[in-house]
């Protein structure tokens, strides 16, 4: 498992071969039109068609387009790529790989979040030349940016550690997560504004805790405090990993 004890050495070594299937996989996989689709134009569609002719400054929802560009990219790249590798029979050569599983797993897990992040670029640069939006503190936007990507990136490969070597079944498992968690996570609607029922639901989404925090990074009104946003983006990651790791050797025992 990744958190077992390793020599430095050991360490090093899992580390750069888990580097290099992230560079393979961010290099390989961020040009497929389901990445691209949803990765790229989705979220800003989904921002104007929610946005544009809202009252109050459109600069307000510029927090919500970073979270959902953020999130549907980090969580595009696993579920994307390991059917097409079940497919082509080529996802079993990790298995004679000189990398543990785990870590190997840990690496398709870095592709998503390194896509996501720098993805989630592209939005900002809107919000700051196009929209005037401040950054008030840029150490909690690398933070949110860092937590949010990650714990995406690992929902990601959760989905996508389905036993499938069907992509289109992996896509729709994955949008049928993806979009409740999108609507209940406060980015249309205030959470200050939600009835309590609704606000315990969004409670239920990491989506919710990262525009929170890209909230507060900007000086705009966020409904929890900005160390539990982190918090939990971090539990979820742990946990959305662990089970993803755990379905992973299940499977590789049985085959």
């Amino acid at each position: 498992m990744i958190g077992e004890a390793l020599s430095p050495e050991r360490l090093g070594k899992e580390l750069r071969r888990a580097l290099v299937i992230a560079g393979k996989d961010v290099r390989i996989y961020c040009l497929k039109p389901p990445v691209l689709l949803f990765g790229l134009v989705f979220p800003f569609f989904l921002f104007l068609a929610f946005f544009v002719g809202k009252k109050g400054p459109i600069s307000e929802g510029i927090p919500g387009l970073i979270a959902i560009s953020i999130f549907f990219a980090a969580s595009n790249i696993a579920p994307a790529g390991l059917p097409y590798e079940r497919m082509f029979r080529t996802f079993s050569r990790y298995l004679s790989a000189p990398i543990s599983l785990d870590w190997m797993i840990f690496g398709k897990t870095l592709a998503g979040f390194i896509f996501g992040v720098l993805v989630s670029v592209i939005p900002l640069l809107v919000g700051v030349i196009g929209y005037g939006i401040s950054v008030t503190s840029p150490v909690l936007l690398v933070l949110a940016l860092l937590a949010g990507g990650m714990c995406f990136s690992c929902m990601g490969t959760l989905v996508g550690s389905m036993p499938t070597d069907a992509p289109g079944n992996v896509m729709t498992v994955l949008n049928f997560v993806r979009l409740p968690l999108l609507f209940m996570s406060g980015i249309f609607v205030p959470l200050a504004d939600m009835p309590g029922w609704a606000r315990g639901l969004a409670a239920v989404s990491p989506l919710t805790y990262a525009n929170d925090l890209l909230r507060h990074s900007m000086d705009l009104d966020g409904y929890y405090p900005w160390w539990l946003g982190l918090l939990v983006l971090v539990l979820y990651s742990v946990v959305f990993f662990t089970i993803a790791a755990w379905i992973f050797n299940v499977s590789r025992r049985r085959s």
